[in-house]
């Protein structure tokens, strides 16, 4: 396990979300609600969501896919009269939250292309895919490099070797989101897909924050179980 999501719902209820890798066999134990309540009880930051009353099961979902489709191949429509968007142009994980956000983006982009060449099929084609790729695509890219370092993550906690070192620029990102409002709606921004990583750090409010966590060791990430401890708490 390399994360925990807890988000609130309506009416008084909220969900607690432990993210594992498909390799890790042992922590299909987790389905136990026994089991995951030990687990989330010692992550310190967290137990307290335990609280409630669970009105589900623990719930599994598994299956996640990456999901990318373009309909233009070199500079040519293969397909005119259609237009893919939100979910149906691109997925990935669901945990980050993102699809509404991409969803309603990429609306934008569909109302204004159709503005100017809703009478020209193979124009409205060939200009929907360029500005899906030049403002939406960017935002797909940056979840699947995420994804693929978490996934790196977790698998390297489960194995036992060295975990990949984080990109630097996004964990100080972190850090300082945590210790400075400004920042911390900036990852606001990039996490609701208003704006791109690259844009937030380019602020030069945002820039001298991270200026001043260069040189010291960024503080470790609270709550962190290491693989012997989860072992025996999957164990009971």
């Amino acid at each position: 396990m390399s994360a925990i999501t807890t988000l609130y719902g309506d009416n008084d209820t909220w969900s607690v979300t432990l993210h594992t890798s498909s390799k890790n066999k042992a922590m299909r134990a987790l389905r136990d609600p026994a089991t995951f309540h030990r687990v989330v009880s010692a992550c310190p930051l967290q137990a307290h969501w335990l609280d409630g009353e669970p009105i589900t099961p623990v719930r599994l979902l598994a299956g996640v896919l990456d999901r990318y489709r373009r309909f233009v191949v070199d500079g040519r429509p293969v397909v005119t009269g259609f237009a893919a968007i939100g979910d149906a142009w691109a997925c990935t994980n669901p945990s980050a939250g993102r699809g509404l956000s991409i969803g309603l983006l990429h609306a934008q982009v569909l109302r204004d292309v159709a503005r100017h060449h809703i009478s020209d099929p193979e124009a409205f084609a060939r200009d929907y895919d360029a500005h899906t790729e030049r403002q939406v695509g960017p935002f797909y890219r940056n979840q699947i490099a995420a994804d693929r370092a978490r996934i790196a993550e977790m698998n390297a906690l489960e194995e036992g070797t060295p975990v990949p070192p984080p990109d630097p620029i996004m964990a100080k990102l972190l850090v300082a989101a945590s210790q400075n409002a400004d920042v911390f709606r900036g990852m606001l921004e990039i996490a609701m897909c208003v704006a791109l990583p690259e844009e937030v750090i380019a602020r030069p409010h945002i820039a001298a924050k991270l200026a001043e966590l260069n040189g010291p060791p960024l503080p470790p990430a609270p709550g962190i179980i290491d693989r012997y401890r989860m072992a025996e708490l999957l164990d009971g």
